[in-house]
């Protein structure tokens, strides 16, 4: 890997350790860094080559960056704010609007691991899983709820009438 971009998304205490494992990883590789309008001033201190998404939301698949595609890059590294990186499914996606061979996660234990394609269309299948059962489990709670409710008020009147 010659040519990496690194996606900020994470503390810059996490940014300073990922930076310092490329370089002892991979000398000589060429690194950019790509980060929200706020953290511009700070990513010139990791790189010379910094680039500002230009939109104010979350990083997105609807909302690529297509500027980032003439650079070329032989690997996307996103930096994680755990050891999983659940949470960063949007990240990820976004990461397939950019040309890379590669792309990678690092965690916070610093542990280089590849994201392929095929794992981020898993997880967002997954993701789209559980919030679907759940938004189903949600409404047959809320179901039973709205229909028990007056039948809960009726016993309770009941039992109080019954008791005096």
């Amino acid at each position: 890997m010659k040519n990496i971009l690194v996606i900020r998304c994470t503390n810059l205490q996490h940014l300073d350790k990922v930076f310092e494992k490329l370089r002892d990883e991979l000398p000589g590789a060429k690194t950019a860094l790509l980060t929200h309008r706020h953290g511009a001033l700070a990513a010139e201190a990791y790189t010379e080559t910094v680039a500002v998404y230009p939109y104010t939301e979350n990083y997105g698949y609807l909302r690529p960056m297509k500027s980032l595609n003439a650079m070329n890059f032989d690997a996307v590294v996103i930096p994680v704010g755990n050891i999983s990186g659940s949470g960063f499914l949007n990240v990820f996606l976004f990461t397939l609007t950019i040309k890379a061979a590669s792309r990678y996660t690092c965690n916070t234990a610093l542990e280089l691991k590849p994201l392929s394609r095929a794992k981020i269309i898993g997880l967002l299948l997954r993701n789209t899983l559980y919030a679907t059962v759940s938004g189903a489990l949600t409404l047959a709670a809320g179901a039973v709820l709205l229909a028990g409710w007056p039948v809960f008020t009726l016993l309770t009147k009941c039992g109080k009438a019954l008791r005096q």
